[in-house]
């Protein structure tokens, strides 16, 4: 049997998203991990695909003879996206949602829209793009989506100005959480906000230091990580045998911990709560599948030789 490939582009993947929904996937994986498997082993990444000018993931076996090819900047987008979800459900203090999302332009709007899918009570989202806001237009889909659901946007060139009155803040690109050259606006910040870390590298040290909490999504991640300041100053006091009362905090639990009730989460209703999602460059590939799965179901993608 002649093997093909059905090759997905971003709109297939924002169109699966109707059908596919990436925070039950995640949470259901995560928690399995958690109970069933002790050492948290992690099944086998997606395996890359060069059969086309983006770069892209391969979720194999859809079907017989048949394997999906996902744009591997959308899949990590709803990836990261699913792990802010469900880090807001759990570790979020109770009310409105105001929302602050920094980061390139195409990296913001994919994992804003399964944000405002998946996140009850969001009031406003303010958007700092750390590129110019010109080069790649708002999408139509997103403003509308947001319209309809009643939540406010603005875009904001200054990061004070999308930090003023946010409680939830999630960094998606490098350098989202600094104004130019200068230092990160530490002050800015609100009592009770959680910020996470999706964007696969460093948040500023002294912003991190502030933290009250912190979290991950997998304490299985930290040894691959352990060049990373949280994680690398959390191996430090555990080796030390001192994990109370430093700065940054020792990482508290992850994810799995939280979702499984194993852990009971948020200390005090005005803590800084970081979270870091360690995860955020390994495609995952349970959510692949499901996507691959949705798309096949619904004619998205072009089939093309393997």
């Amino acid at each position: 049997m002649d093997k093909t490939v059905l090759r997905l582009d971003t709109d297939d993947v924002w169109r699966t998203l109707e059908k596919v929904d990436p925070v039950a996937v995640l949470a259901e994986e995560l928690i399995k991990r958690t109970i069933g498997h002790p050492d948290r082993t992690r099944e086998p990444g997606c395996v890359p695909w060069s059969g086309g000018q983006v770069e892209c993931v391969l979720a194999e076996d859809v079907e017989p003879g048949l394997s999906c090819a996902i744009p591997a900047a959308s899949l990590r987008a709803v990836h990261v996206a699913a792990l802010a979800a469900l880090a807001t459900h759990e570790l979020l203090a109770p009310g409105g949602v105001t929302v602050a999302m920094l980061g390139t332009a195409a990296a913001t709007q994919p994992q804003l829209s399964v944000l405002a899918r998946h996140v009850p009570d969001i009031i406003h989202v303010a958007m700092r793009l750390t590129d110019e806001p010109t080069s790649v237009p708002l999408e139509p889909r997103l403003v509308d989506q947001l319209d309809f659901a009643g939540i406010g946007l603005s875009v904001v060139p200054k990061l004070a100005d999308s930090l003023f009155g946010a409680n939830l803040v999630v960094a998606v690109s490098e350098g989202a959480m600094t104004e130019g050259p200068g230092e990160a606006p530490i002050g800015h910040l609100v009592r009770g906000t959680l910020l996470v870390n999706a964007s696969g590298h460093d948040l500023p040290a002294a912003l991190v230091d502030r933290a009250d909490q912190i979290y991950v999504d997998d304490l299985a991640l930290l040894p691959e990580h352990a060049g990373r300041h949280v994680v690398g100053k959390h191996l430090e006091n555990v080796k030390k045998g001192s994990v109370t009362h430093t700065r940054p905090p020792a990482i508290a639990a992850d994810l799995g911990l939280l979702l499984s009730g194993a852990h009971h989460g948020r200390e005090q209703q005005d803590d800084i709560v970081v979270v870091e999602l360690l995860s955020a460059g390994t495609p995952n590939i349970e959510l692949a599948k499901k996507i691959a799965e949705a798309a096949l179901h619904n004619g998205l993608g072009v089939r093309v030789p393997a």
